[in-house]
């Protein structure tokens, strides 16, 4: 297995893990341990999380070797995204400086994916 799929991997199965804890946490924290709006704010980031590790478990079984420029890429700015949401809605530190890096980071994934898919037909043998 390359490197690349290794590390997709390892993401999807961290962002699980911490989708799951995120979740736990909105479930059981006092009122108190949120800014006013933060369990629902908590709660969307590890929706956030979970979708993508859908995404990039698709990407990573697929074995194409080119989507690993969508797949990591997308990783980095669901990372980047997420972590100043949960940070803010748990009155944690203020890095929300890093959220609009890692939304766009995470839309260029995605729209790298689309261009990809429309233009395999022409670069079909170095995909694989």
């Amino acid at each position: 297995m390359p490197v690349w799929q290794r590390a997709i991997f390892c993401f999807c199965g961290i962002f699980g893990c911490l989708a799951v804890m995120l979740a736990a946490l909105g479930a059981h924290l006092p009122d108190q341990a949120f800014i006013p709006g933060g369990r629902p704010m908590l709660s969307r980031g590890g929706e956030m999380l979970m979708w993508h590790v859908l995404a990039l478990l698709g990407l990573g079984v697929s074995g194409i070797a080119a989507l690993r420029w969508v797949a990591l890429p997308m990783a980095a700015g669901t990372v980047l995204f997420t972590l100043p949401v949960v940070s803010l809605a748990l009155k944690g530190p203020n890095v929300a400086f890093l959220a609009p890096f890692g939304g766009t980071l995470t839309m260029l994934a995605w729209l790298s994916l689309a261009v990809l898919a429309c233009f395999a037909h022409r670069f079909r043998r170095s995909m694989t």
